[in-house]
């Protein structure tokens, strides 16, 4: 079965800041588990926890034509179980999978998980990977009056044409409240009784013997230049797509702010090699690449900014509390534009043929003969940040500090590109520049958060706004100076450092 994902035309209304409702129908949970492979005959010890009662339910999932979903880890399926049907996303996140979900009996995708994922589908078709059916039982821990997590044994059958293909077996143990150390006692009785824990391959992933995930750019440490380029680039881009959800729906700021962190290390990694390729084509990609960065940036500053102010604000009297939340209101209601201008642009044509470009380009990366060799590049990043740090009269002065801060990122880049050539002294460089670059943007956070108060007008003539303001801008001008004490002693340590890389 094939289903038509929507031409933009179709849905681009479906995101803007008149409609933003259908956030409610998705249900969000953290999925955290443990999987393990199972003997034949194995059965979950009776002394664990609590019977539930036996499921069957049917899974089809779904990718596009190029598996980009399932090459990033992630899956979609409709679940069928006594009639009722519901849709599922789950996304990697670290350790744990966010799992969206959208009731819906339906056999189209959800306009929901569409408007998500355009980014993957791209206005193309979605196809069928595979069907499985599920016959589960299990059991419910309790901890007091809570159930903290859930054992259950899955025996699962691969489809087609409802004729069964192969089967397989398999032990999850979820947590359901609490922390993820509550596992660790009953992790501990499943391995006694004979389960042995594995990856967390999806179930289809486990029924096609794909493996998990597919992305995963492995590159010796001889290979050439342009291959670790290319597998840097490609994790980037991975990077870029896989918080690309995240960031369209909204919820968790952090995979806004991983996206924009990926934009920024592809568009830093292509100027540092740039000697590389095509000059023409080089720009043409930074400047694209550099467009849905400045807009993921707008939102990504508001959000430090509010997240700044929430904490300033927790000690404030009741009275000043009310004029705080007048501040806090106005900048809520400037990052909503800035969010609006944002999924504009991610739902735009514009954004669509920057992936596509970025996706061929890293198949066929139009590499030039004779450039310089990755030693003399991260040597000149370094000899550039130490030449404009030591010209400044007073090293660090305020209005340089921004420009510091990229150049240090731009040197940390460059190393990190070039450590499997540079074979010593990159480790302790490397965390010694993050060390620096994370205060100088504890310094650039605390300028933007005081030039926004100084600069912005709540509409209204309260006394008390006014007072409050300067209050917080006073707060924001200590946490520069602040920074500025620490900035010597780190940039000792790192010029150190950067005095002993290879040459």
């Amino acid at each position: 079965m094939l289903d038509k994902t929507p031409r933009q035309g179709d849905h681009r209304s479906f995101l803007s800041s008149e409609n933003l409702g259908w956030q409610g129908t998705i249900r969000q949970t953290d999925e955290q588990e443990i999987k393990f492979q199972i003997p034949s005959r194995f059965q979950i010890p009776e002394n664990i926890g609590v019977l539930i009662s036996p499921r069957v339910f049917t899974s089809t999932y779904y990718d596009s034509e190029q598996h980009r979903l399932g090459r990033l880890g992630l899956t979609l399926r409709k679940r069928v179980e006594r009639g009722c049907g519901v849709w599922q996303l789950k996304i990697p996140n670290g350790k744990y999978r966010i799992e969206l979900e959208v009731t819906s009996g339906s056999r189209r995708i959800p306009d929901q998980f569409l408007e998500l994922l355009i980014a993957f589908f791209r206005n193309q078709e979605a196809i069928q990977l595979g069907k499985l059916r599920t016959w589960r039982t299990g059991r419910l821990i309790q901890d007091e009056d809570k159930f903290v997590a859930e054992v259950t044994l899955d025996s699962v059958a691969l489809l087609r044409e409802n004729k069964i293909i192969s089967r397989f077996r398999e032990i999850e143990l979820e947590l359901k409240e609490g922390k993820f150390d509550h596992l660790t006692s009953i992790r501990k009785l499943l391995q006694k009784a004979g389960a042995k824990p594995k990856s967390l391959q999806p179930k289809i992933f486990q029924a096609l013997q794909l493996p998990y995930p597919l992305a995963n750019p492995q590159v010796k440490p001889t290979a050439p230049p342009t291959e670790h380029i290319r597998a840097r680039l490609q994790v980037q881009f991975f990077q870029m797509l896989i918080h690309d959800p995240g960031t369209r729906l909204g919820r968790d700021s952090e995979a806004l702010h991983q996206m924009r962190v990926a934009t920024r290390r592809i568009r830093a990694l292509f100027r540092t090699v740039r000697t590389f390729f095509e000059p023409e084509w080089t720009r043409n990609i930074r400047q694209e690449v550099g467009w849905i960065g400045s807009l993921l940036g707008e939102v990504r500053d508001w959000d430090v900014l509010m997240e700044s102010l929430e904490k300033e604000g927790l000690d404030l009297h009741s009275q000043e509390k009310r004029a705080f939340r007048l501040i806090l209101k106005a900048f809520q209601d400037e990052r909503s534009l800035t969010r609006d201008r944002l999924l504009e642009g991610l739902r735009s044509d514009r954004y669509l043929d920057l992936l596509n470009s970025l996706e061929d380009s890293l198949a066929h990366l139009p590499f030039q003969s004779g450039h310089p060799s990755m030693v003399d590049l991260a040597g000149k990043a370094f000899a550039k940040l130490e030449k404009y740090v030591e010209s400044t009269q007073c090293r660090f002065p305020k209005q340089e500090l921004h420009h510091t801060r990229i150049l240090v990122k731009r040197a940390r880049y460059t190393v990190e590109l070039a450590e499997p050539f540079l074979q010593k002294h990159t480790k302790r460089f490397l965390q010694q520049a993050k060390s620096l670059q994370e205060v100088l943007g504890q310094h650039q956070d605390a300028l933007v958060a005081e030039q926004r108060l100084l600069s912005h007008h709540t509409p209204t003539r309260s006394h008390r706004v006014a007072f409050i303001k300067g209050i917080l801008v006073e707060r924001f001008r200590h946490r520069q100076i602040a920074t500025c004490h620490k900035l010597p002693q780190l940039w000792k340590k790192l010029q150190k450092s950067g005095r002993k890389l290879p040459k």
